[in-house]
């Protein structure tokens, strides 16, 4: 299925959580649980097959973003815009600028994987990277960023058939490139190679694909984020 078509389903799905995760007109502001007064609090999630909700049963109901978005409060808007398969220099093209335009309170990005399991060359993602992240900042200045980086695909099975040694240089690299971006750039690091999102100890996280999180990991990708965020 080409990228414009999955943009579309991603879109439809972004505007469907919009108006059903949104409050009424006469909705009093509400505190949420990072401690802001607010009035409908605009979360915006860039990303790829796992923000659209790939292996759930259901996508539209079962993904890390709206996991996310119940954690911090009854009056959030979320804007899901993860297009399956998407590489990072896409989603400035196909992302960047609907991200903009609904002004997020807080984004979160994961983009990563897709890039590396494509070999992109690890200085054109972090080019790309820091052109998203500079963009970002200045259409949306007062946004709280959070970015995970890359866990360790040698314990998924999609990843078996791979150089297991060319597979672990390039986390490393990848995860060296979204940390200097993450300093340049003041943002929330969401460390998915630490121990907290152990795929080791946690098989249950990854679903019957072999590569996305199932319903059990997407909690606890969510509750990853909403610690970082705190």
């Amino acid at each position: 299925m080409k990228t414009s078509l999955w943009l579309l389903v991603s879109l439809l799905c972004g505007l469907c959580l919009l108006s059903a995760c949104g409050p009424t007109n006469e909705a009093p502001a509400a505190a949420d649980e990072l401690g802001t007064l607010h009035r409908g609090l605009v979360y915006v999630a860039i990303g790829a097959s796992d923000s659209f909700g790939f292996g759930t049963a259901d996508p539209y109901a079962d993904n890390w973003p709206i996991d996310l978005a119940h954690k911090l409060g009854p009056s959030v808007h979320l804007v899901n815009l993860g297009i399956p398969g998407v590489h990072l220099h896409q989603a400035l093209r196909l992302e960047l600028p609907i991200a903009l335009d609904v002004h997020p309170d807080i984004v979160t990005i994961w983009l990563a994987v897709n890039d590396l399991a494509d070999q992109v060359p690890v200085t054109a993602y972090a080019r790309d990277l820091d052109l998203l992240l500079t963009r970002l900042q200045a259409g949306a200045p007062r946004a709280r960023i959070a970015i995970a980086n890359v866990p360790d695909l040698t314990l998924l099975p999609h990843f078996r058939t791979f150089d297991q040694q060319w597979l672990r240089s390039q986390i490393q690299l990848y995860n060296a490139a979204i940390a200097d971006n993450v300093s340049k750039h003041h943002l929330i690091l969401v460390d998915l190679s630490q121990q907290r999102y152990n795929l080791a100890r946690h098989p249950e996280y990854v679903s019957d694909d072999g590569l996305h999180p199932s319903d059990i990991g997407y909690v606890a990708l969510a509750d990853l984020f909403y610690q970082a965020l705190r």
